[in-house]
């Protein structure tokens, strides 16, 4: 599930993950979007929540900030703000991170920044990051409003609305306290990050050289007391035509309506060999499958599947270069699925 702000509303048919907004390094479909009835700027309740319709399970968590932790919310504590919004040393779109302060409280609300470290137009629903003592990580804030840029912005608290947000889901959100705070940790209550914001981070590797910190958190009160580690999560299990493939997908909105893989891009192939590419569009549609290569100066088909069916499949021995695919709707809207295979 992604949190962010009610003003921004829940017209959303895709939810990017990546650096930059152009070229996402993956995206994932919505089961849906909701505002917090009546949440809105100025309230402490500018409350947001999407429900993925895929988990996104290779991404470390940093839990939200809870229980007796919400006592590091003090004035003068550092914290960290992000966002893909406008800049002072770059252009919109590409995600960005400043560290600055916490001023106080205005009701329901947390005032942060100024003297130039703030979030700007475009950050609004993004997150505040604060560092415990132990050195891990909690996501605490949704950026709401402010004034002039750099001036200092107004913020939302997660906590404050953990409850809605956790009847909404149907997904317990708080590993380590229950949704009134209270303190009771289960196994999930470990291994947080140490380092989120690490360098080395790559979202192919599954952003987790940030240093998880391999342990039971204690924060507010003694860890789990299960014994040993939490036993590794199962993989959802595979639907994929092909082994090897990656997995990405979409929604389409009615007949002409397109998407381009991967993920609004294209890629290079070093090598001759077989691109293939498996479709598989929702029950009632006909989407086809396009692949296209670059031939210097323009992209030309190289292969197509238009049958009448929900699903498709290309296969194309082609020479090293540019290509890109480009999943259309002939007719019906709907989410799909599409898996790739490119040469070794």
């Amino acid at each position: 599930m992604v949190i962010y702000a009610a003003h921004c509303g829940a017209s959303y048919s895709k939810i990017y993950f990546g650096e930059k907004y152009t070229t996402p390094a993956k995206t994932v479909t919505p089961q849906w979007c909701k505002v917090y009835p009546g949440g809105q700027p100025g309230s402490g309740n500018d409350f947001a929540v999407c429900k993925l319709a895929t988990p996104v399970n290779d991404v470390p968590i940093v839990p939200i900030l809870m229980g007796c932790e919400t006592s590091n919310l003090q004035a003068g504590k550092q914290v960290t703000l992000v966002g893909f919004g406008n800049a002072d040393n770059g252009p919109y779109g590409v995600k960005r991170q400043v560290t600055t302060t916490i001023n106080g409280f205005q009701g329901d609300e947390i005032s942060i920044g100024g003297n130039g470290k703030d979030t700007c137009q475009g950050d609004s629903g993004g997150p505040a990051f604060i560092k415990l003592a132990d050195g891990t990580w909690r996501v605490f804030g949704i950026t709401s409003y402010g004034g002039a840029c750099g001036s200092g912005g107004m913020y939302s608290m997660m906590h404050k609305g953990i409850s809605w947000f956790e009847q909404q889901t149907a997904l317990d959100l708080t590993p380590c306290h229950n949704a009134d705070g209270t303190w009771n940790p289960g196994a999930g209550c470990y291994n947080f990050q140490t380092n989120p914001g690490s360098v080395n981070d790559t979202w192919t590797g599954g952003c987790n050289a940030g240093a998880p910190s391999g342990a039971y958190s204690q924060t507010c009160g003694a860890p789990y007391q299960g014994g040993g580690n939490p036993p590794p999560v199962d993989p959802p299990p595979s639907d994929a035509p092909c082994t090897g493939c990656t997995e990405y997908g979409g929604t389409l909105s009615g007949a002409g309506d397109s998407d381009q893989h991967p993920n609004g891009s294209y890629y290079q192939s070093t090598t001759s060999g077989a691109h293939e590419g498996y479709l598989v569009g929702p029950a009632g549609t006909d989407f086809d499958l396009y692949l296209y290569k670059h031939n210097g100066t323009s992209w030309v088909m190289v292969a197509k599947a238009e049958t009448a069916s929900t699903n498709e499949t290309v296969k194309y021995n082609g020479t090293a270069g540019y290509y890109a695919w480009l999943v259309q709707s002939y007719s019906g809207s709907g989410t799909y699925k599409f898996y790739v295979k490119k040469p070794n």
